[in-house]
């Protein structure tokens, strides 16, 4: 009996040994199959292996660079993206003065047109005791259109008018005739100011909408770049981790 299995052991392991054998040759054979046409050789086969080992070097080293790259470009996005929050911000509160000052610029051409009013009355009933001499008119003029001028109610061009004598400036007319004068210019002045913050107002709300718009743009970039960061983070080696954060840049910055 002890004869048997120790015959049956013996078969047994030189059926292993065979099958080992088939099995290391197939592995052979088929890394033969798997070598590129012509490399058959071992000084062959050792250069291939190497230009393999290279190749993947160069496709790892690239996408490093491409992963780095990515969480580049997502910190710097971020940081577009806040300073255009911060400019979205600055932006709406210059509409809130430029509707201000249209609110300011509305008021003084009413009050202009209220004292335009007062003077047309003025001009209507006044009875003047005694007629001002000529060089006296002159001074008259030259002091409210002065005094004007430092209220607001007359531009540069209309003092300097004013001061000539010209475009319907006459110093020759009575200080209540030309405290009319004055006061339509006033109005004139004032509406032209008026008109000026509608359109300084409006284009401030058109910048302020681009700049919103931008952000909101901006925000969805940095979500598309979060996402592609957190990837490449992921496939970094830990000393690629390690130099990508020594390079990252700063979230104040």
């Amino acid at each position: 009996m002890s004869a048997a299995l120790d015959l049956v052991a013996s078969n047994g392991g030189r059926v292993a040994v065979i099958w080992l054998l088939l099995v290391l040759l197939a592995v052979i054979a088929l890394a033969g199959l798997a070598l590129p046409r012509g490399v058959r050789r071992p000084r062959q086969i050792s250069a291939w292996l190497a230009e393999n080992a290279r190749h993947k070097r160069e496709v790892a080293a690239r996408k490093a660079v491409e992963a780095q790259e990515s969480i580049r470009y997502a910190e710097e996005i971020s940081v577009a993206a806040r300073g255009a929050a911060a400019t979205a911000e600055r932006r709406r509160e210059l509409c809130q003065q430029a509707q201000a000052e249209v609110e300011a610029a509305w008021r003084a051409y009413q009050e202009a047109d209220a004292a335009l009013d007062r003077a047309r009355r003025a001009a209507a009933y006044a009875t003047p005791a005694s007629i001002p001499s000529e060089s006296e008119r002159a001074k008259s003029l030259r002091r409210s259109a002065q005094a004007a001028y430092r209220r607001g109610d007359l531009s540069d061009t209309q003092l300097l008018d004013a001061l000539t004598h010209r475009n319907g400036w006459d110093p020759a007319l009575h200080p209540v005739e030309q405290e009319l004068v004055l006061a339509r210019a006033a109005v004139a002045h004032r509406f032209a100011a008026y008109r000026d913050a509608l359109d300084a107002e409006q284009e401030a709300w058109r910048a302020s909408d681009v700049a919103t718009a931008a952000v909101h743009s901006l925000r969805q970039e940095v979500t598309v770049a979060a996402t592609l960061a957190d990837a490449a983070r992921s496939a970094l080696s830990p000393n690629e981790h390690s130099a990508e954060r020594r390079h990252r840049v700063p979230a104040h910055a």
